[in-house]
């Protein structure tokens, strides 16, 4: 695809911007920053809000021979393309590089060393508890219940190691985990971004009927055929879509900074986004359900991790336990997928149905043009007739974006991500 192609949706140009990505990467930040929590956790947590400097994101890209000089050059410019988002989130997402460099001190560890980390981190905790000695000391309670979180902390650490099921692979698949799912998320994200583009069109179409309106009112109120209160309702009906217009630009960019965020650029950054594929709804009726439900079972992230927390657990009870949570997991994958297939079969009915509705507003408003051009009917009937066939055209496009972005969520079920718990 050319660099200067423009997306193909209907009336929606991409803005084009001034930064370029370089090898050095420009400042990033993260408000969603998996990472290991010390040693407190084996699964990522959300951390707060950190920046990285663009050599420390260059330490953390792979090495310069992993890809061709194309590709590094497509990563690198100021132009996001929907394929290009797994591997701006492998290179240069705050949350991947974070969790591939806490995996640096598993690498290679089984649950024995893990648990003993945890009775480690616990015995430092407890040589540095201090209780207070002075009830009349003014930081007496706050002293006494920091130290008291601190023994709460060493025991549940301590508990930890004696329950560990967690090693290097469990670990490793984790990390897969929350990567894949920012992937998910960032093609969702960006599926939905297009859609607010379209409802923003239409809340700005809306916005020059209404403004009609409204000047039709004041005249009809000049000439006694329309009171002060009509006049008085369409001026606010303009003003609340005004409001609506501002609710929506914020949202949109809302989501062009979560964007940003996840693929590397900083949260003001404005690259170029591409256009999204263009899905054949054939291949909605090419899929085999239940080939697809027994391939979620087997690709499932939280399954297998699960089976492998199984495979490490010494524990009797935490065998029986594990048992249930894996049945249950199974059993929530099938739902789940089977959930996902009918919402994309919704989606594929409600754009045939878009497409419908479209054909018909085009018929009604070519009627409308010959009543209009003979006199039959007034330029704010011929202009609402026209704003309802630019709604349906848009229903059309929200429709297949929609289609689009069932179809990435069942895919997604699919190889690893059916929601398990």
């Amino acid at each position: 695809m050319n660099k200067s192609d423009n997306p193909t949706l209907p009336g929606i140009h991409p803005c084009r911007f001034r930064m370029r990505r370089t090898v050095l990467r420009p400042i990033k930040y993260s408000c969603a920053a998996f990472c290991l929590s010390g040693l407190l956790a084996a699964a990522p947590l959300f951390a707060a809000c950190t920046p990285i400097t663009a050599q420390a994101a260059a330490r953390n890209d792979s090495p310069e021979f992993a890809r061709t000089p194309q590709e590094w050059e497509r990563l690198r410019d100021n132009r996001l393309e929907y394929d290009e988002i797994p591997d701006l989130i492998h290179e240069y997402n705050t949350t991947v590089i974070n969790n591939r460099i806490e995996y640096r001190d598993y690498r290679g560890k089984d649950r024995k060393d893990t648990a003993q980390r945890y009775r480690d981190t616990a015995r430092e905790i407890r040589e540095n508890i201090s209780y207070p000695d002075d009830p009349t000391d003014m930081s007496y309670a706050t002293m006494l219940m920091a130290a008291q979180t601190s023994e709460t902390t060493a025991k549940n650490l301590e508990e930890m190691a004696d329950n560990n099921v967690d090693d290097a692979q469990v670990i490793s698949m984790q990390y897969e985990q929350v990567e894949e799912n920012l992937v998910l998320s960032t093609r969702l994200n960006l599926i939905s971004y297009y859609q607010k583009l379209l409802n923003q069109k239409l809340t700005e179409e809306n916005q020059k009927l209404l403004e009609l309106q409204y000047e039709v009112a004041q005249n009809q109120a000049a000439a006694g055929t329309a009171t002060q209160l009509e006049v008085l309702n369409a001026r606010q009906a303009i003003e609340q879509q005004s409001s609506t217009i501002i609710n929506d630009s914020r949202e949109t960019e809302t989501l062009k900074q979560q964007i940003c965020l996840a693929t590397g650029w900083s949260y003001n950054a404005e690259p170029e986004f591409g256009p999204l594929p263009d899905l054949d709804p054939e291949v909605i009726l090419q899929i085999d359900l239940e080939a697809d439900r027994a391939r979620a079972l087997e690709t499932n992230y939280t399954l297998k991790i699960n089976r492998r927390k199984y495979e490490n657990s010494t524990s009797e009870r935490n065998q029986k336990t594990l048992e249930e949570t894996i049945r249950d997991n199974q059993q929530k994958i099938s739902s789940d997928v089977q959930t996902k297939y009918n919402t994309l079969l919704n989606a594929a009915m409600s754009f045939e149905l878009a497409q419908t509705e479209e054909t018909v507003a085009a018929q009604n408003l070519a009627a409308m043009e010959i009543k209009f051009q003979t006199g039959l009917a007034s330029r704010l009937e011929y202009q609402q007739e026209q704003f309802n066939l630019t709604s349906k055209t848009i229903a059309v496009e929200n429709a297949k974006l929609s289609l689009f972005s069932a179809w990435v969520s069942y895919q997604g079920a699919v190889d690893g991500l059916a929601a398990a718990q």
